[in-house]
């Protein structure tokens, strides 16, 4: 646990850096911007990103260059904020950073699959590597799916990776399954970890938080799976869905499986304790739509946040969702979107 110190530290910490991030206002003048170098130098004077973007030359550096240092600023942020975790290597806050361990992790088995595993080498974000639970270096030297577990074997990454080992040298490895059981495994432990750490309020806000996210993860993948598959069966739909379901029942999942199509999964959607965010006829952007939903439950807990666990969690949500916001800016002057287009995109 925390000490009352470093408690207050990150409580106080997460309130003063959210309180620097860009308000509708400032996001209305990158709007306007007309190059991806405008953007650098307006971010480049900003609180938030000043010292991440300090050795920016605005005249040349080239979009996924910023986008990249725009992660690697998010990361630092989190790195800041830890330095007053003095509690246990496997406390709740480093447990909330090993979604980045499982995004490496996915993206070697992507290029494990493409043929191309030594791309991996060139270009991990090497940032990530304090404080992880294995070695970057020797993942980055990993040519096959049993070298990979390997170097996960201390970890437990690797009996979630165990049953997706192919049977035959150079057979394609099951990405989707890699996904979901890494995940699974991922926000198990993590609610694991609330129920052991914390009482009463704190608790109930961490797993609201939690179950939201993972909620809307399933909802996406029924969506996607209605859409673009519109035959698969209820069973392996379900074999996709993370494990926990907060404001939908039991019953309401089964009719969402069993829904033909797309559009009568909107209505039976539209229907549940989520119709205040999804209408029946509007499921188009439902990325988008889901965003807002944590959102505006991260704002709030973070404006009335007593507490350093649920100010953190929070404060990831809307720094991740501050970055997607900046990638769509910076995609959409690229191709000269109008201003008023952009804002429609947007995370507000």
């Amino acid at each position: 646990m925390l000490t009352s110190f470093s408690s207050k530290a990150i409580m106080a910490k997460c309130k003063a850096m959210y309180g620097q991030h860009l308000t509708a206002q400032q996001y209305q003048e990158l709007m306007h911007c007309t190059s991806v170098s405008a953007i650098a130098s307006y971010l480049k004077e900003e609180p938030a990103y000043q010292q991440a973007l300090a050795s920016v030359r605005p005249d040349a550096i080239y979009r996924a260059q910023l986008e990249r240092m725009l992660r690697k600023s998010r990361h630092a942020q989190y790195a800041g904020l830890m330095r007053y975790d003095f509690s246990a290597s496997d406390s709740f806050y480093r447990c909330l950073m090993r979604t980045g361990e499982i995004e490496q992790i996915l993206e070697l088995i992507r290029l494990l699959n493409a043929g191309y595993p030594e791309r991996f080498a060139k270009q991990y974000p090497v940032f990530l590597e304090h404080g992880a639970s294995f070695s970057f270096e020797a993942l980055a030297q990993v040519r096959e799916f049993p070298q990979l577990l390997q170097v996960l074997e201390r970890t437990p990454y690797a009996k979630a990776l165990e049953p997706f080992q192919p049977e035959e040298a150079g057979q394609s490895i099951d990405y989707t399954g890699c996904e979901t059981a890494l995940y699974a495994d991922y926000y198990r432990r993590l609610e694991q970890t609330v129920d052991q750490l914390f009482r009463g309020r704190v608790r109930s806000q961490l797993q609201e938080l939690i179950e939201t996210h993972v909620e809307l993860i399933n909802i996406r993948t029924i969506y996607r799976m209605k859409t673009f598959f519109p035959d698969a069966e209820p069973d392996r739909i379900r074999r996709l869905l993370l494990p926990s379901w907060r404001r939908i029942s039991a019953a309401e999942l089964e009719q969402f499986l069993s829904a033909p199509t797309a559009g009568e999964f909107r209505t039976a959607l539209s229907g549940s304790r989520y119709s205040k965010y999804f209408g029946s006829d509007d499921l188009v952007d439902i990325d988008y739509r889901a965003d807002r939903v944590e959102y505006h439950l991260a704002r709030r807990f973070m404006h009335f946040a007593s507490d350093a666990p649920t100010a953190f969690m929070a404060f990831m949500v809307l720094t991740q969702l501050e970055l997607e916001n900046i990638v769509t800016i910076i995609e959409a002057v690229r191709y000269g979107t109008p201003p008023e287009e952009i804002a429609s995109m947007l995370i507000l």
